[in-house]
């Protein structure tokens, strides 16, 4: 049976400085204490350690044997010991990361690389998926989202990084084959697409310039739950699509997709990141969710707005 393992660092401590008196004052007891822990140590072996005389300690064959080993843990404990320090104080190790798909297909790929170069010792697991996900029972260090509601447990941080926007857009060739529409209520004559998961009417909500509100119901020629869907389905010219701005901004500046109905703007979206409470977050963690925030503010402001 393991004794206390304690009684083993007295000991070394008493070999060290060669009697009780300065072994017990350099951890603050007395003398007779750590020399009836040793007592008991020694009682506890079946062994002597030491031969003791008014003048001075002698360790015994068993003592010096018991010693080197005593020595090599403590040692032991002072590796194990800064090698805790170093982790608290440098990004290492593995985090554990969960977006929706769609900011894994847009610029977020390159946010991560970016992180990555600059903290070589990090691993990152990155999960995309639309899901709803339990942060802490599925074991992520740090959640991106587009909406907040689903994180609720008062153990989290919830930290807006800005806004996203989207817009209604379609090719040119589908507008010059079949015109542009000049309202939202004419948008019902057109092909739509939706992103949705039920099947069914899809609605567009849609704001004027001048603060006009007005919701748009219609049957979508294509519904899907993947904006890649919807995207080439607009870049095919088959009709008029929802997009978020991270997914078509290459394909505007092209010139292969035009927004429809400008003078309307679609609601904004906020961006969420979202991790457990600061204290004990490990550096890679810490240092990952302040750059993320700092890279997206930096390198994303043409299609997250800041607040």
């Amino acid at each position: 049976m393991l004794w206390d393992l304690n009684d083993l660092y007295f000991f070394y401590l008493i070999v060290e400085h060669g009697n009780f008196t300065k072994a017990g004052q350099s951890i603050g007891i007395t003398k007779s204490k750590i020399s009836r822990r040793i007592s008991d140590l020694e009682e506890h072996l079946g062994v002597r350690l030491l031969h003791r005389s008014t003048r001075k300690l002698a360790l015994t064959d068993i003592g010096q044997i018991f010693y080197q080993h005593c020595k090599a843990m403590v040692s032991e404990a002072e590796n194990a010991q800064e090698a805790a320090l170093q982790v608290q104080s440098t990004p290492r190790g593995r985090i554990r990361v969960t977006c929706p798909a769609l900011f894994a297909q847009s610029s977020f790929a390159q946010t991560i690389t970016r992180f990555m170069k600059r903290f070589k010792d990090v691993h990152i697991l990155l999960n995309a998926t639309d899901r709803s996900v339990d942060l802490i029972q599925e074991g992520f260090d740090v959640a991106i989202r587009f909406q907040s509601n689903n994180f609720n447990d008062s153990s989290l941080v919830v930290r807006k990084l800005g806004l996203s926007t989207s817009s209604l857009l379609a090719s040119p060739e589908y507008l010059y084959e079949y015109g542009y529409p000049e309202s939202p209520q004419d948008l019902v004559n057109f092909n739509c697409f939706a992103k949705t998961r039920n099947e069914g009417i899809a609605q567009y909500s849609l704001t004027h310039r001048d603060g006009h509100q007005i919701n748009i119901n219609f049957q979508p020629l294509l519904e899907s739950n993947d904006w890649l869907v919807l995207k080439q389905a607009a870049l095919s010219h088959l009709g008029i699509t929802l997009l978020p701005e991270e997914l078509y901004r290459e394909e505007m500046k092209a010139g292969q997709l035009v927004p429809v109905l400008s003078e309307w703007s679609l609601p904004e979206a906020s961006l969420y990141v979202i991790y457990p409470s600061r204290r004990g977050l490990i550096p890679a963690v810490r240092a990952f969710i302040d750059f993320i925030a700092e890279d997206i503010k930096t390198h994303c402001t043409a299609h997250i707005a800041q607040e």
